[in-house]
């Protein structure tokens, strides 16, 4: 009996702020800080980052939806590094508690 690990297809997963997280955020130059008052963690956040987090303070996207807003911020990048860019810095905000994905 050969048991199958199903595993989903985060293609079509969506990212949105986890519901138990408050975000404070103070901006310093092309840099800002956010503190996370359930946790106590502050995090330092490059333009980018500090970029995707505030898009999905408003709504839950799918990677393709953000990447595209990366796109259309900055026009002059290579898409596929910003491809890789969206999913690593998603990947670390789920790391850290910030986002949460659903399938």
């Amino acid at each position: 009996m050969s048991s199958q690990v199903k595993v989903p297809d985060l293609s079509a997963a969506c990212y949105s702020i986890n519901a138990a997280v408050r975000l404070h955020w103070a901006e310093l130059g092309n840099e800002y800080v956010v503190f996370e008052e359930t946790s106590g963690q502050t995090h330092q956040l490059d333009a980018v980052r500090a970029f995707v987090l505030n898009l999905l303070l408003d709504q839950a996207l799918g990677l393709k939806d953000i990447q595209a807003e990366l796109t259309s911020a900055i026009p002059s990048s290579d898409n596929q590094d910003l491809a890789e860019l969206a999913n690593d810095v998603l990947c670390e905000f789920v790391a850290h508690g910030l986002v949460e994905v659903t399938v």
